[in-house]
């Protein structure tokens, strides 16, 4: 069977930041022909490549949700099977029992398999997804991730060959580039006017209320009297995610939240406000809002998982807990807020910028492609 140099990039779930992602990258990747196979709610910019929204699952619930995804995972094969490409890369799979399947068979149609792991496990599923991820690594023939302590992790929890694994970093999400900054600039004056925040330090908590984020540590670490009855600064917690544990502070005087969904303008509104992010995240492989963060040079608190600390090999743009604990975060905090006038240097954030900059990240993908093809 001829296969020619056909690439299919694979996102079942290209929407919001997901979709941005997928933006970025494809449009960075240059002279190889790449098709895109992605969710009927991708709503970034138009891109060259060949598209396919075969991915509807996002508008059903449940029962129907899993089948219309076995039937799109079922169009791709018959698809691979009419069209034999020589790579295709995932990004993201849903069900990963049933992904393990779909894989088997879509190597016996392309010379090549590629799996981005964004997350070594997915969220909050401690060791559910183990055998179903050790069956899924040692199917596919390549495993990008974005940072070296992922690399590690995966050799280790799995055994896998270092020769299988590349590393490429995650670029900023840059989510002003489309967004009407005028509405940015009134929600912004909005929140400062409404908190009353105008000489506060604000930290804040944005985007999805997680355990595996670390909330409940946050939650824990603001109690404490030297912060919760401290009125030079400020918490910002705002996103959505059903945790019980954040109503605590709602009775505290210098805490604001926002339980609910943010728009864009939104995020980056309350993001824009803020002086540190807090991301004393138990575990992450990278995180879409510390890349969120770095866009707008924003200082953050994160813990050593994943590659959060990679920017950090540029200057101190924050800080880095040694453990994960209350009194670390609260001795974090606290040094963040008696030196939060002391800026990074601009050369700083441009070198972050050049280490996370889509351009290089998409060469660099082209280059994995490329020596894949022999060409």
């Amino acid at each position: 069977m001829k296969r020619r140099n056909k690439i299919y990039y694979v996102n079942p779930m290209s929407y919001n930041n997901l979709g941005l992602y997928d933006y970025s990258l494809l449009s960075n990747i240059k002279n190889v022909s790449v098709s895109y196979f992605c969710n009927l709610l991708y709503d970034q910019k138009k891109l060259p490549n060949k598209t396919y929204r075969f991915y509807s699952y996002s508008n059903k619930k449940g029962i129907f949700k899993i089948i219309s995804y076995f039937i799109s995972q079922l169009q791709l094969i018959f698809f691979s099977i009419k069209n034999p490409p020589a790579i295709i890369h995932f990004q993201w799979l849903k069900i990963p029992s049933m992904d393990y399947y779909v894989l088997k068979i879509l190597r016996r149609f392309s010379n090549h398999l590629i799996l981005t792991a964004h997350n070594v496990l997915p969220h909050n599923s401690g060791e559910i997804y183990f055998k179903s991820y050790a069956k899924i690594y040692q199917t596919v023939n390549t495993i990008i991730v974005h940072a070296e302590n992922t690399k590690q992790e995966l050799i280790e929890k799995f055994s896998i060959s270092s020769n299988k694994i590349v590393v490429i970093p995650h670029g900023v999400l840059d989510l002003s580039y489309e967004i009407d900054h005028e509405s940015v600039r009134v929600k912004v004056t909005e929140i400062r006017k409404e908190l009353k925040i105008k000489d506060k330090i604000v930290f804040s908590v944005l985007g999805g209320l997680n355990e595996y984020k670390g909330i409940n540590l946050i939650v824990d670490t603001w109690k404490n009297k030297k912060l919760s009855e401290n009125k030079n600064i400020q918490l910002l917690i705002a996103g959505s995610g059903s945790v019980e544990k954040v109503s605590e502070l709602a009775k505290t005087d210098n805490v604001h939240i926002e339980n609910r969904y943010l728009t864009d303008v939104e995020f980056l509104a309350f993001l824009r406000i803020s002086d540190f992010v807090l991301l004393p995240y138990k575990a992450i492989s990278q995180s879409g809002v510390l890349l969120s963060a770095l866009s707008e040079h924003k200082r953050v608190i994160v813990t050593d998982v994943g590659g959060l600390k990679d920017p950090f090999k540029f200057g101190k743009i924050g800080y880095v807990l040694k453990e994960y604990s209350v009194s670390e975060l609260k001795s974090a905090i606290l040094k963040a807020s008696e030196t939060a006038k002391e800026y990074p240097k601009d050369t700083v954030w441009n070198e972050i910028e050049m280490f996370y900059n889509w351009s290089t990240i998409g060469s660099e993908t082209k280059d994995v492609y490329v020596s894949i093809l022999g060409l």
